[in-house]
This record gives structure tokens, sequence and C-alpha cells, in this order.
């Protein structure tokens, strides 16, 4: 599942708060937490199928907080 590039500025970039909410926790969790809170503020409930979470926000929140994404769903 693709989405804009709009979408993906807008509903999956992490604010500063957000990005040092995140490296507070364990490195292997931190990318499954990002997804996890940025779905939640995006739809309002926590991801239960990772099919539906877009291939592309997971590499863009794994680009922003600088750790290694292989490009599946977390």
């Amino acid at each position: 599942m693709h989405i804009s590039r709009e979408d993906l500025i807008g509903r999956w970039s992490l604010s500063y708060s957000d990005i040092e909410f995140v490296n507070g926790k364990p490195a292997p969790a931190r990318l499954g937490l990002a997804v996890q809170l940025k779905f939640f503020a995006a739809h309002g409930f926590f991801v239960q199928d990772p099919a539906s979470i877009p291939t592309d926000s997971v590499s863009w929140l794994s680009e922003q907080l600088g750790v290694e994404c292989d490009g599946e769903p977390v």
C-alpha cells in the first residue's frame, strides 16, 4: 500500500517530542513504536494487521529515526 507524498509528510512525520519519546525506548522497539504512534494519531486506534500499514510510511519513519528498515510492515 502506498500513500501520497503530502499524506506521508502530513500524517507520518514525527515531531521533536515524538522522536525524543521514541528514542528513549530500546532500539529494537523504536520503529514499531513510531508506527503505532503515528497510526493511532491518524486513525484513532492501534494497528492490528501489519498489512494495513503503508510501506512508504515505515520507510519514512525509519529515515526520521535513523534506523534500518527492510521495507516490510513492522
